[in-house]
C-alpha cells in the first residue's frame, strides 16, 4: 500500500510539473483578420471623368503571440494588400500579387519593458493620426497623405521633394509601454543599398498623449534622398477630441527637403482639420486641407475638401459615399491616393474630383 501510495504521489508530482512548464509557454494565440474595402467611383483627373470600381486597400492578414511566461512574448503579423475587383496586387498592372507588402514583423513584446519589431512597418511619423480622429475619411477622402505627408507637392516637384508617406522596409521598431497616457516609438532602417557614395538611412521617432477623450501627438522623420542632392525631414504635430456624438482632429506638418544647392532647396508648411458627426447609425464626416508653395512664387500649392456620409450595418459591414476635390494652383499636379489607379492630374492646375459609393467589410 506504501508503494503505490508513493507511485501515486510521483504521478501527481509530475503532472504538477507539466501543468506549471504548459502553463508558462502557452500555446501560440494566432488570428485571421482582413478588410474588403471597394467602391463604384466617378473620378475626373480635371479633365476626363471615369467610372471606375476602385479598391481602397483591402488586405489580408494572419498575426499571433505565445507568451514564454512571466511579462515576455513573441509576436508575429504578416500582411498583404490585395484588389479584389481585378486580382492584382494594390491594382498594379505589373504586379500579380506578393506577400508581406503590408506591416509584416516579428518581434518580442514586454509590458514593462515595450515591445521590439523587425520588418516591414509604417514608421511611427506615418501612423501619427490623433487617435484616429485626424484620419477618419475613407476612399479618395482622406487628406492625411496629400496634404499632411506631401504627396500632393510631389505630383509637380518629384525631382526635389518626396512624399513622407513611409510604411518602411528594413525596420526596427521599439513602441515603449504606456506611462501617464504617454507612448514613445521609434524605428530606425539601414540602407541596405548603400554605396560608396551614397547612405540613406530612415529614422522616425514619435511621442503620442492619449487619455481616450484627448489626444496630443508630435512626430520627426529624416531621410537622406539622390546622392544626397536632397534630405527629406518632416515634423508632425496631431490632435484629437472626441465630445460626446462629436470628435475633431488636427494634424499639422513641416516638410523640407534640405537641399544643399539653394536654388533647389523646397518647404511645405501644411495644416489639416478632420470633423465627425454621429447620429444613430449614421456618420457624417468632413475634413479640408491646405499645402502651401514649395519655394517663393512656385504656384505649387494646393488644399483639398471631402464630405462623407457612412451608414453602420453592423460592427463588421459600413456602407458609405463621399465627394472629395483638390484645388491646385497654376503649377500644382496634386491629386488623390485613396485607390491605387485613380488617373494622374498631367496637366498642371487642373482640379481632380471623385465621387464614391462604396462598401467597407472588416473581419
Amino acid at each position: 500500500m506504501k508503494l503505490i501510495a508513493r507511485k501515486s504521489l510521483l504521478a501527481i508530482a509530475a503532472a504538477s510539473a507539466l501543468a506549471s512548464t504548459a502553463s508558462a509557454q502557452t500555446a501560440p494565440s494566432v488570428a485571421l483578420y482582413g478588410r474588403l474595402d471597394l467602391a463604384v467611383e466617378s473620378a475626373n483627373d480635371g479633365a476626363l471623368t471615369k467610372t471606375m470600381l476602385q479598391n481602397y486597400a483591402s488586405r489580408f492578414g494572419i498575426k499571433g503571440d505565445r507568451s514564454f511566461g512571466g511579462d515576455l512574448s513573441g509576436v508575429f503579423q504578416i500582411e498583404t494588400a490585395f484588389s479584389p475587383e481585378d486580382g492584382k496586387a494594390q491594382n498594379v498592372a505589373t504586379n500579380t500579387g506578393y506577400l508581406a507588402n503590408r506591416n509584416s514583423f516579428v518581434g518580442l513584446k514586454s509590458n514593462s519593458f515595450g515591445t521590439f519589431l523587425a520588418g516591414n512597418h509604417d514608421t511611427p511619423l506615418k501612423s501619427l493620426d490623433g487617435g484616429g480622429l485626424a484620419s477618419m475619411l475613407w476612399a479618395e477622402g482622406d487628406a492625411m497623405e496629400v496634404i499632411i505627408h506631401g504627396k500632393g507637392t510631389r505630383s509637380a516637384s518629384s525631382t526635389y521633394f518626396d512624399n513622407v508617406h513611409t510604411r518602411q522596409t528594413n525596420n526596427l521598431v521599439y513602441i515603449s509601454p504606456k506611462f501617464a497616457d504617454i507612448v514613445v516609438k521609434a524605428s530606425y532602417s539601414p540602407d541596405e543599398a548603400q554605396t560608396t557614395t551614397t547612405n540613406q538611412p530612415l529614422y522616425s521617432v514619435s511621442g503620442e498623449w492619449n487619455n481616450g477623450a484627448y489626444n496630443l501627438g508630435l512626430a520627426y522623420q529624416k531621410k537622406d534622398v539622390s546622392d544626397k542632392s536632397f534630405g527629406m525631414s518632416a515634423t508632425k504635430v496631431t490632435m484629437g477630441a472626441k465630445m460626446g456624438a462629436f470628435s475633431a482632429g488636427l494634424a499639422f506638418s513641416t516638410l523640407d527637403n534640405n537641399a544643399p544647392v539653394a536654388v533647389n532647396s523646397q518647404k511645405t508648411n501644411n495644416s489639416l482639420v478632420v470633423l465627425g458627426y454621429t447620429m444613430g447609425a449614421t456618420v457624417f464626416k468632413f475634413n479640408y486641407g491646405m499645402s502651401g508653395e514649395s519655394a517663393s512664387n512656385k504656384q505649387d500649392d494646393l488644399t483639398m475638401t471631402s464630405v462623407e456620409v457612412d451608414y453602420i450595418l453592423d460592427k463588421q459591414t459600413t456602407l458609405y459615399t463621399n465627394y472629395a476635390q483638390i484645388m491646385n494652383s497654376a503649377k500644382a499636379k496634386g491629386t488623390f491616393s485613396g485607390a491605387d489607379n485613380f488617373p494622374a492630374t498631367t496637366t498642371a492646375g487642373n482640379d481632380p474630383t471623385a465621387l464614391s459609393f462604396g462598401i467597407r467589410y472588416n473581419f
